[in-house]
């Protein structure tokens, strides 16, 4: 059965940076001490400008700081659901899931309504794969924002992971329809689709994906063997070569262009070869999807 992988799409993603979405509330940058007249702060709902500092810590990737400088936040605000969130981020940036979930959790608590609160929370759950309670948590975010392209991402990925073909296309027809240029997206639906058959409908995927990285070598791979299920081995025989345009020593591409052409020289009806029973290996993340990331899931 084609499984995804979990690792590879939940890593930490903060609203500056963005996978496969805007994970960590932004604020405002430091504000300058308080003047001794009237004393009171350029920002009163951050006392101290800890969760500014939080901020720049988080992202340089200083977890470890930005865990602090949150906690110094939520003494002072502790009625501020962004301080809650935010270190929960950061804890992820920790693997530090417990604590990540239960500060997620108070974030919902206090800001019931706030989307990024249970998709962030989702992720948490996706990381410790607990796909189920997941799902319930994206779930409750698109019934607030039923057309949030984060939550329908991830929801997404989790109806891959389940093979809920259909589902995870519904996902993200809506993802690429709000965000054209997320290749990761593009290329999930169309392994959805290869899965269901539809294999007119996953080269066309396929194919956006490619252009909007056509350096990627393994678009190119994942395109070919489309191509090779649909029946059409001189298409797949193009793919191999435009990988191996971009990787010459891609010895995957050379051995399946070889195979392709064996079977071309030995019959005038040449069969394909064996499809693959996992789903095609995947790049790095491109800083997604908000990931997606983002990572690609597969």
């Amino acid at each position: 059965m084609n499984t995804y992988r979990f690792g590879t799409v939940v890593g930490l993603a903060i609203a500056l940076i963005a996978y496969p979405g805007e994970n960590l509330q932004a604020a405002k940058k430091r504000a300058p001490a308080p003047q001794a007249q009237g004393n009171t702060p350029a920002n009163p709902k951050d006392p101290g400008g800890h969760s500014a500092l939080g901020v720049e810590f988080a992202k340089k990737k200083e977890y470890d700081k930005a865990v602090e400088e949150f906690t110094k936040a939520i003494e002072a605000a502790p009625q501020e659901s962004k301080n809650y969130f935010n270190r929960a981020t950061a804890y992820r940036g920790l693997n530090k899931f417990s604590e990540a979930f239960t500060d997620y959790s108070k974030s919902i608590e206090l800001a019931p309504q706030s989307v990024a609160g249970y998709i962030g929370r989702g992720e948490v759950l996706l990381q410790q794969k607990q796909q189920d309670n997941a799902l319930a948590d994206f779930d409750k975010a698109l019934q607030i924002n039923p057309n949030d392209p984060n939550a329908r991402r991830f929801r997404g990925f989790v109806y891959i992971s389940k093979s809920e073909w259909q589902k995870a296309i519904d996902d993200y027809s809506v993802v690429v329809q709000k965000v054209p240029t997320d290749g990761d997206a593009w290329e999930r639906r169309a392994f959805a689709n290869r899965n269901l058959k539809k294999f007119k409908e996953a080269i066309a995927d396929y194919t956006k994906a490619i252009a909007i990285d056509p350096k990627d070598a393994d678009g190119y791979r994942r395109r070919a063997q489309a191509y090779i299920m649909a029946g059409d081995s001189v298409k797949a025989g193009e793919d191999f070569r435009a990988i191996l345009k971009i990787k010459p020593d891609d010895v995957d591409a050379q051995s399946r262009l070889k195979a392709l052409e064996t079977r071309a020289n030995a019959s005038p009806s040449p069969a394909a070869p064996p499809a693959p029973t996992t789903a095609p290996a995947t790049s790095s993340a491109k800083a997604p999807s908000l990931a997606p990331p983002a990572a690609s899931p597969h």
